[in-house]
Formats: structure tokens, C-alpha cells, sequence
């Protein structure tokens, strides 16, 4: 298999080999190839255990990690203390805590009050026996529980009066603190080497799941049949599909941000996918097809993979986000599609929001070590996606493809392979 590229080599399609998996009457059946080779899913600590075992130490060094950061907050700012109730603030100070109020609330089901000394649960007796058994035992978290029926703001009031308190909700009426979302939010860009690790983990269980997905589905089926299989690969290693797209055939140029329908898969499905596990999120898009792709659809294919190879390499240390769109822009214009950028979103930040913001060409970000960032550029129905990791040494890539063709894009001189299209 090989095409030509719209830069005349600069893409090379590599051959692929091993590309069809046995079918399978049940194809969501467990095979080697569908899940790691050692079970990913979160275990469930043992409250009663010796606290200073290893995996619960990695993640009290961790949560002391994000305390420290508050204690710089307070002191930048001169606060007293820090209320956190959206879900991803409360995944990210518990290191990973599956506290949300549902799999896909913007709200946890507790408040944390932290001051430079303590960091306090406020939470009601419902939830207090699940919340200190099987997520946060261990972690030097003290409980404030009240009865399911009173107001969590009265403790929380108690907590904070004569304080000067930042807190990242949204609250009506009057409250003893003010909102901070944004800088507080500002806390998790840099993963700690934890989270680093997790996200590694989480973007090989996606890409395994995908792949799969991709290789043992039928031509005809529906889209939301194809979202139902990889839902159900995920959902088994303990990831939550936060956001999941499948558009067929050529419905991703019509709606560039698709959601999974009734529409059967005739020649090809765009399978995109945010998952989630212990609070953070990668995401990554990948394109199958059921025999060869037409030259159009090809070659819109090869300069998203350029956009998007291009993306990742100048995503540098302190790099400027905004000098990496402009490269991203300069290759749309070259190759005669320079209103493509316009039409979709260019890339995210991504960590414990699916979004922690969005990229955009005027952005006054600059590029640190360990920020997740997730370039999408799309043109017409042709998508290149995956999360990375900006690194002191230059990125990681942490969806990288597995069993699946590889499209080779020389950048600078260097050769950064990009995941190509799957042909059945």
C-alpha cells in the first residue's frame, strides 16, 4: 500500500503487516491483542492495609505534591484556604479519586477545604464510608461529615469564616470566599511524574481498545453499534468514554465534531475517542476502511497527518502556542487549504478537564515540561489526532499507534510517524 503526498515524498505509507485480527462471533470478545498484558482496571485499597505500601505511597507523595502547590497559591495570593468541588479539581488534589458525582458530572459528590496545614473532606454520611475505604484511605485526609439532608456550604461557611478563601465554583447568594476557577485550574497544567505514568498507561489501554474496535466490526454496521463495542472495551479496564465519535463514510466533512447515530458504515469510519481513568483524560482519533480509499480522500488524509506532525514537533518547552499554529497554518496554506484550520478546533489542552482549554492562534500560552496537549487537525472527512506530553526533552507521544499502518512524516529532517488508515 503507498500514495503519493501532496509534498511530493515528503509522506511515506509504510507497508502493514498482521493488520486483521481472527474474527470472532462475539466481537468484543477478550483476546491478547484487546487488553495489556497485565490488568489495568484501579484496584480497590484495603482501608485496614499498611499505608506506607507502595502504590498508596506514590499517591500520598503525590497529593503532598499538590498541597505544596496550594501552599504557593495561598501565599501568591495571600489567601488562607481553598475550596474545591468541581470534579476534575477533586480528582487532581486526591491523585486520581473516583469522587465525581456521576461518570460524567462537573460536580463531585464531596467538597475539600485545604489550608496550609490540613486538607479536610466535607461530605455527608452517605458517602463518608465509600469515599475513606476505597478512595481516599490512607492520604491524610480529615472528615467534616454532616447528615445527607444539611447544606454542605453550612460546614464549609464554619471552615471559612474570617478567612479569605479562593474556590473554584460557581455558588449564588453570599458566600465567604470568591471564585478562582482559572487560576486555580492553572495548578494541574505541569503532570506530576504520577500522572505521567497514568496517562502513558491510559493511552495504550485506548489505543489497544481502538484498534480493536477497528478490526472486528462489520461493513454495515452502525455507527452507535461501533460506539457500543468500543464503549464496552473501555468500560472493562475501568476507563469512561467521556466524549466518543464515530462518523461513517463522509459525514465527518459535513459535521466535523459528529456524535455516533444510526448511520450504517458503507466504505470507512473515523473513530474518535476522550477516555478517562483515575481522573485523566488522552484522547485520539484513528480511521478505518474497507478496501482501498479514493485519491481525494487520501490525499485530504496526508496533509492532516502534515498538520498534525508538524504540531507535535514544535510542541517544545517554552515554545509558544501561538508560533506553533502559525506553523500549522503555513502547511494548510502551501498545500491550497488555507480556510481548512477555520472550520474545526485545532487542538486542546487535556489533563482532568477533556478540555482544559482550548488552542487557539492568538493564544498567550507558552509550552512547559508536562503539559498534555492534543492536537485534531481535520480537512474535509480526514482527521490526525493524539495526546502528547511536552518534554524537557521535546514530547512523548502517549496514544501512539500499535498494530496499525504508519504514515512517515519528515519534519525538520526528523521522521515522525503518524497512524495512517486501516484498509480491510
Amino acid at each position: 500500500m503507498s500514495t503519493e503526498a501532496p509534498s511530493s515524498g515528503l509522506i511515506t505509507i509504510l507497508p502493514g503487516e498482521g493488520l486483521l485480527a481472527d474474527r470472532y462471533d462475539d466481537r468484543v470478545r477478550e483476546t491478547a491483542e484487546d487488553r495489556p498484558t497485565s490488568d489495568s482496571l484501579p484496584v480497590v485499597p484495603d482501608p485496614a492495609a499498611d499505608h506506607e505500601q507502595t502504590e498508596l505511597k506514590r499517591r500520598r507523595d503525590d497529593v503532598e505534591i499538590k498541597h505544596q502547590r496550594i501552599r504557593e497559591f495561598l501565599d501568591r495570593n495571600d489567601h488562607e484556604a481553598v475550596v474545591l468541588g468541581r470534579a476534575e479539581s477533586v480528582a487532581w488534589f486526591t491523585s486520581g479519586g473516583d469522587l465525581a458525582q456521576g461518570c460524567g458530572s462537573e460536580f463531585s459528590s464531596i467538597l475539600l477545604f485545604i489550608n496550609r496545614n490540613s486538607r479536610a473532606v466535607v461530605t455527608d454520611n452517605v458517602q463518608s464510608s465509600r469515599v475513606f475505604e476505597e478512595e481516599l484511605a490512607g492520604l491524610g485526609f480529615q472528615l467534616k461529615e454532616r447528615p445527607w439532608f444539611d447544606d454542605p456550604l453550612r460546614i464549609v461557611a464554619e471552615l471559612s469564616h474570617n478567612k479569605k478563601v479562593a474556590c473554584d465554583l460557581s455558588t449564588s447568594g453570599h458566600t465567604p470566599w470568591r471564585r478562582d476557577f482559572e487560576p486555580l485550574s492553572a495548578l494541574r497544567s505541569r503532570l506530576t511524574r504520577l500522572e505521567r505514568q497514568r496517562l502513558r498507561e491510559l493511552g495504550r489501554t485506548l489505543v489497544l481498545a481502538v484498534e480493536a474496535t477497528c478490526r472486528n466490526f462489520d461493513q454495515g454496521e452502525r455507527e452507535a453499534d461501533v460506539a457500543g463495542h468500543l464503549a464496552h472495551r473501555l468500560l472493562r479496564e475501568g476507563v469512561v468514554p467521556v466524549n466518543l465519535r464515530v462518523a461513517s463514510d463522509d459525514r465527518l466533512g459535513r459535521y466535523r465534531q459528529p456524535k455516533f447515530k444510526g448511520e450504517p458504515i458503507n466504505k470507512r469510519a473515523t473513530i474518535s475517542v476522550t477516555g478517562r481513568r483515575h481522573g485523566l483524560c488522552a484522547s485520539l482519533t484513528r480511521t478505518v476502511s474497507f478496501g482501498p480509499v479514493d485519491a481525494e480522500f487520501r490525499s485530504h488524509h496526508a496533509l492532516a497527518t502534515m498538520v498534525d506532525a508538524s504540531s507535535i514537533f514544535f510542541s517544545r518547552p517554552r515554545e509558544p502556542v501561538s508560533e506553533v499554529f502559525r506553523r500549522a497554518r503555513r502547511i494548510y496554506e502551501k498545500f491550497d487549504a488555507p480556510h481548512e484550520w477555520t472550520l474545526d478546533y485545532q487542538g486542546v489542552f487535556i489533563g482532568y478537564s477533556p478540555r482544559e482549554a482550548l488552542l487557539v492562534p492568538d493564544s498567550n500560552i507558552v509550552l512547559e515540561p508536562d503539559n498534555a496537549v492534543c492536537w485534531s487537525p481535520s480537512v474535509g472527512s480526514a482527521r490526525s489526532e493524539d495526546t502528547i506530553v511536552v518534554d524537557a526533552r521535546g514530547f512523548e507521544v502517549v496514544t501512539a499507534a500499535q498494530n496499525w499502518p504508519q504514515i512517515e512524516v519528515a519534519v525538520k529532517g526528523y521522521v515522525l510517524p503518524r497512524p495512517g488508515i486501516l484498509e480491510r
